[in-house]
């Protein structure tokens, strides 16, 4: 019998209520990037629960 264990870890900051700022191009766009990632892992994780529900 195989064991798996798995460990999964977001940390994620969420603000609200902040005024626009001016960013830098670089700032811009590594913002941009870790809008899709998280996007991308929700994305993920959403089909992940759909597919064990169906399991059941």
């Amino acid at each position: 019998m195989a064991l798996e264990i798995r460990e999964l870890v977001i940390k994620v900051t969420i603000t609200s209520g902040q005024a626009s700022r001016q960013e830098t191009p670089d700032a811009m766009l590594i913002r941009q990037l870790k809008d899709k990632i998280v996007k991308e892992c929700m994305q993920q994780l959403k089909a992940g629960l759909k597919v064990s529900t169906e399991d059941r």
